[in-house]
């Protein structure tokens, strides 16, 4: 594409050189570059060893993932064939010389181009130019043509596929392929230069620069606003616009390393105009929010000041001039609320940061914002204060649940968030928030802030990532303006608002474009501008291929066969990950992370649960706990029984168990479901609660039963074979609207999308025939839709994601499975060997981590296909049971484990 500025740098010195030699030097006065580039150029490029720049990007690993890119694959080619024709100064090299510019310029809605500017007065270019005239005189298919515009000669040389216009100005090339870009250069050079380039931003010239950088950027905001528009849909290409109210200019040095691509320089700014005017009177900031960003977020965009009462003002003052409609809006809701902002920022700290989380399938848009407080108390009054007024003026009262240690209020005020803190803060219809450390945290549904209080206890954070840790040593420590973000988690945000012909472009390149996996744009006050840095971290994507193996990392032979699947365990003293089995002789085995067995110790029945880590003393060391047919069991990791167990059951056939934490304060219930369909719950003590011993359904049961909690009410919910849908409050009783009864046979466990209260709480539900029911949880059925049924012996499974986030349906014809999406885009559709059923899981970790595995019991294979349905291996795994996955940040990369016969095993790819 000829949006790659380099490959059309190299194209113009192709097409143009020869020119220069035919006209033989016109003899004027000299004029500068920067003369001729008018100052609607978006970004001038400036390089004094242009080649040896390109040269040293080729030797690094970041041509790996640009060289998959048509345009710049092809400016490979384009250097070899200048070099070839011309022998006698360098070549390219020879042509550019010493003293080159590339332009940038909008030329329409969404599209753009460039303009080149080459010094004549270089000898060597002049060879260049001669030599590579003679070649184009052999040429027929490029023909030559000129005109007059404003008492210059421009020359246009044509081919089959594009034109290259340009003209000399005493000893300046200019030329481009659009003709217009030339004209107006030619108009600015009528106009004795006012209004170029260099006068439009003449403080950049003023900064001091590198020497041995490998180019320079200048850049004009409010041009950069415009051009950034281009790449977006007419619809979003408003948003585009805020660029330009940023700051006035900005100059960056640009160095290229082995795996980043780092800009370092200074921006500058109108005093009173710009938003980098609302931090003159602030220092740049450390503020480190790490700890509290899940891995799961596309970009983090964080604001820091010293003096936050200041900086309020100062806001006040922007938003009077950009967003006057915004400040009324805001006066309006302060008055609505009795409410005044200001007195908020008495009580903020250091930061306000705001984090978009990568969609999933069924969220909604998910937002946390975090506010440093200086004076947790204050902060804590305020809020519940505000929060007990919201509730008393809707005739309620404050909605407050306890989760884990914290304590979470909702704010009964839509965008509270947007206008306390600006426009940018926007999309919270509802707001809940709690408070963690010297931070008020709030996020745009109480499901948000669970899951946030999750990832903090299962430590995947930003702070607790190898690869961002790394990243970040690449940043500002200290900023007043930050953005840092993860390409592959937004590229979906990105694509979905970009223009289609961007879309297209992002598609054909697309793990290219996502190898530059994470960056950052930083602004730090320095002196009378602001210090500017943006990183560009890459990271080697090779192209999706066929592996013959997977890599075996260990392997462990038992005394008996492997009966159950492999369950992957934390060790509580190292964090190490262990994997617990049982054979056939009932013996539960745990195997350390060396792969060795640790202890093994009978257990007289077969296990039918899962195997789940539970902290029964509350202090941080985790206990095995699992159901056999005719009792309840917690472990130690030494092999040790917690006291009061086994608990034994009489008479009870267990076919089903699992761990209730109501509210995550380890005060566990034991939920279990019989042959029967009877449901049985029990304290941590093992003692059966009151109207569950049992609560008698009136069906077999479908799928494990389970607890989920909506707006601070607990449900049990039990799906029986017969389509009955049963939902009970905490004593056994039915809640209102069920039972429900959706009249299909249902084989497998549900899907739920928690919402913000019952009627917003969607199940889905996929009946064997194919017909999928989505009910709330008040009872009321949404929609049915019968999907397609090939045959009468087609069978369908609905297989949710093993962190329950998101779901695939499984659809069996014999020996044929098709996997679809939940909007019924076929994924996979594979014949295998056996017609009996296949088990199917599925893994979606977000940033296209997306894996499916499928496994035939009766052959004892297991084949595992990546997200876009390819085979990872082409032989498939020996597996007896379905696998456990894991996926590991630091490294990128996926470990199996896997059980065969009396071997277990742990495979990487």
């Amino acid at each position: 594409m000829k949006k790659i500025a380099i490959v059309i740098t190299i194209v113009v010195v192709f097409l143009t050189a020869g020119y220069l030699a035919y006209d033989k030097w016109y003899k004027y006065e000299v004029s500068t570059l920067w003369d001729n580039v008018p100052g609607n150029a978006v970004i001038v490029f400036e390089s004094g060893h242009t080649i040896e720049s390109w040269q040293q990007l080729k030797a690094s690993r970041l041509w790996n993932s640009l060289q998959r890119i048509e345009a710049f694959s092809n400016i490979d080619k384009n250097i070899e064939g200048i070099d070839s024709i011309s022998s006698r100064a360098r070549g390219v090299a020879g042509l550019l010389g010493k003293n080159s510019l590339i332009s940038l310029h909008v030329t329409g809605k969404n599209n753009f181009d460039f303009t080149f500017f080459i010094d004549l007065n270089n000898p060597s270019a002049q060879n260049v130019a001669t030599d590579l005239l003679e070649h184009f005189k052999s040429k027929k298919e490029v023909t030559y043509a000129e005109r007059i515009y404003q008492d210059f000669k421009i020359s246009e040389l044509t081919s089959s596929a594009r034109s290259f216009t340009y003209f000399i100005n005493n000893n300046v090339l200019v030329g481009s392929f659009t003709s217009f870009l030339v004209e107006d250069v030619v108009r600015l050079v009528k106009n004795d230069y006012k209004g170029s380039f260099k006068q439009s931003n003449y403080e950049l010239f003023d900064l001091p620069k590198l020497s041995n950088d490998d180019g320079n950027l200048y850049i004009n905001m409010e041009s950069t606003s415009l051009w950034l528009s281009t790449f977006l849909r007419a619809d979003k290409r408003k948003s585009a616009r805020n660029v330009q109210n940023l700051g006035r200019s900005l100059f960056l040095d640009m160095d290229l390393s082995e795996d980043k691509l780092l800009l370092n320089g200074f921006t500058t700014f109108s005093s009173n105009i710009d938003f980098l005017s609302t931090f003159n009177a602030q220092k740049p900031v450390k503020a480190d929010v790490k700890y509290y960003i899940p891995n799961r977020a596309s970009w983090l965009y964080q604001l820091a000041f010293t003096d936050p009462e200041i900086w309020h003002n100062e806001l006040k003052k922007y938003w009077g001039k950009y967003s006057p409609q915004f400040l009324t809006a805001r006066r309006d809701f302060e008055q609505e609320y009795n409410l005044d902002f200001s007195k908020i920022y008495d009580w903020i700290g250091t930061s306000v940061s705001l984090v978009q989380l990568e969609p999933l399938n069924f969220s909604e848009n998910e937002r946390i914002t975090l506010v440093h407080c200086s004076d947790v108390t204050e902060a804590l009054n305020q809020l519940n204060t505000f929060s007990e007024s919201l509730a008393q003026a809707h005739g309620d009262s404050v909605y407050v649940e306890n989760f884990a240690e914290y304590e979470i209020r909702e704010l009964k005020a839509k965008d509270f968030p947007k206008n306390a803190f600006g426009p940018q803060f926007d999309g919270y219809d509802e707001c809940y928030f709690t408070l963690m450390g010297d931070y008020i945290v709030m996020a745009t549904s109480m499901q948000t802030l669970k899951t946030l209080v999750e990832d903090l206890e299962g430590e995947n954070t930003w702070g607790r990532s190898v690869s961002y840790n790394n990243f970040l040593e690449s940043t500002l420590e200290e900023s007043n303006i930050s953005l840092i973000f993860n390409t592959r988690r937004v590229w979906m945000e990105l694509t979905s608002q970009a223009d289609s012909r961007w879309q297209q472009f992002s598609n054909e390149n697309e793990q290219s474009l996502k190898s530059f996996g994470l960056g950052s744009v930083q602004f730090s006050r320095l002196d009378e501008n602001f210090y500017t840095s943006i990183a560009l971290q890459h990271e080697d994507q090779p192209q999706p291929k066929e592996k013959k193996v997977y890599d075996a990392l260990k392997s462990t032979e038992l005394s008996n066969k492997i009966i159950t699947k492999p369950y992957v365990v934390k060790n509580h003293t190292n964090n190490g990950l262990e994997v617990a089995v049982q054979d056939s002789a009932y013996n539960f085995v745990l195997i350390g992370v060396d792969g060795n067995v640790l202890w093994r110790d009978s257990l007289g029945q077969a296990i039918v649960s899962d195997i789940e880590q539970v902290d029964y003393y509350k202090n941080g060391k985790l206990q095995y706990f699992f159901a056999t047919k005719s009792a309840l069991h917690i472990i130690d990791r030494l092999g040790n029984y917690i006291d009061g167990y086994p608990v034994r059951l009489e008479n009870v056939n267990i076919k089903y168990a699992s761990v209730v934490d109501y509210d995550k304060s380890k005060r566990y219930r034991f939920l279990l479901g019989d042959e029967r369909g009877n449901l049985y719950l029990f304290n941590k003590e093992g003692i059966s609660l009151e109207g569950w011993s049992p609560r008698e359904l009136t069906g077999k049961l479908a799928s494990k039963p389970f607890h989920i909690r909506v707006r601070g009410k607990d449900c049990i919910v039990a799906i029986q074979q017969d389509g009955v849908v049963n939902v009970m409050n905490r004593r056994g009783e039915m809640m209102p609207g069920f039972p429900l009864n959706v009249d299909a046979r249902i084989n497998t466990k549900p899907f739920v999308n928690i919402g913000s209260d019952f009627d917003k709480t969607i199940f889905t539900l996929l009946s064997r025939e194919g017909r999928l029911i989505r009910f709330n949880l008040s009872g009321t059925i949404v929609s049915t839709e019968q999907l397609y049924k090939p045959t009468k012996e087609t069978r369908f499974e609905l297989i949710p994601d093993a962190l329950d986030k998101t779901y695939i349906i499984a659809r069996q014809d014999m020996s044929r499975l098709v996997l679809l999406s939940p909007d019924h885009k076929e994924i996979i559709s594979k014949d295998y060997l056996s017609s009996g059923q296949l088990y199917v899981q599925y893994y979606d970790l977000g940033s296209d981590h997306k894996i499916y595995a499928i496994t035939d019991k009766a052959q004892d294979f297991t084949y595992i296909y990546d997200g876009a349905g390819k085979l990872i291996s082409s032989r498939p795994i020996d597996s007896e049971q379905e696998i456990a996955l894991m996926y590991f940040d630091s490294t990128g990369k996926y470990q199996v484990y896997v059980v065969s016969a009396d071997t277990f095993k742990v495979l990487s790819f």
